[in-house]
């Protein structure tokens, strides 16, 4: 079985990750860059999906420091990252990556089909009915009960509850501090955990809040931070329900 390195600090994300590539691969987790670099060499992986936005040392740094040790410069590398705008494909590809798949994964079969490509693999045989063109709520439900069943559902409500309320106080911390930049990093990864359960009114404003603080635009970032907290609010009774349901149900 081939080996699948994950680098990717965002914790609900790797879990996600291994679930869809656990009956297919072998997958190595880590948490950040230095860890990655310092584990690979040993556990040599076939393919590694490295994170973009990784803390202290980011997806690109790691990259390049791959390319120049001798154990680990021939890796296919694809690079994932919720920053999903034009020519991002283009521009990961220049800068040494072999492919690029965006955040939140909404459709397992694209990082399948990327992964098998690099791997110039077989196909191999991809659940089916994956959910597309439906509402993001009900599908992001129904795809994590199909990769997981119900207990892997409410775990990764569970994560993204506690991880989105820890990064939205650390939002807050950071626009109590005037560091506007400081908050887009903190919302950053709120986008692709929301995601994936669904989350789409979080996603939606976290995303605007991360514009708004690389913009260092002050007031809208304050306004967007309470729209944040407020969305977050709304969404939680909701997927706490679901969270207990999952877990009956088990």
């Amino acid at each position: 079985m081939k080996k699948i390195a994950v680098i990717e600090d965002n914790p609900d994300n790797r879990l996600l990750v291994r679930v869809m590539l656990e009956s297919l691969y072998e997958v190595i987790e880590y948490e950040t860059g230095f860890a990655a670099l310092e584990g690979m060499p040993h556990q040599k992986p076939d393919l590694v999906l490295l994170d973009i936005s990784l803390p202290e040392l980011d997806g690109g740094e790691v990259l390049r420091r791959m390319r120049a040790h001798p154990a680990l410069r021939d890796l296919p590398v694809i690079a994932l990252t919720a920053h999903a705008m034009a020519g991002d494909r283009e521009k990961y590809l220049a800068s040494g990556f072999n492919d690029y798949v965006s955040k939140p994964i909404v459709d397992e079969e694209v990082l399948l089909a990327a992964i098998k490509k690099q791997l110039s693999e077989r196909p191999a045989s991809v659940p089916q009915g994956t959910v597309s063109g439906r509402p993001l709520e009900e599908a992001a439900m129904e795809r994590l009960r199909r990769l997981g069943g119900n207990q892997f559902a409410g775990e990764m409500i569970a994560l993204f509850l506690d991880y989105a309320r820890t990064k939205i106080a650390e939002a807050k911390q950071a626009c109590t501090a005037g560091d506007y930049a400081g908050v887009a990093k903190a919302v950053h990864p709120i986008k692709s955990s929301a995601g994936n359960v669904g989350a789409s009114r979080v996603q939606e404003v976290a995303a605007r809040l991360e514009q708004a603080g690389r913009a260092l635009q002050a007031a809208e970032v304050r306004r967007l931070l309470q729209e944040l907290e407020a969305a977050f609010d709304e969404v939680k009774p909701g997927l706490e329900a679901e969270r207990k349901h999952c877990e009956s149900g088990r």
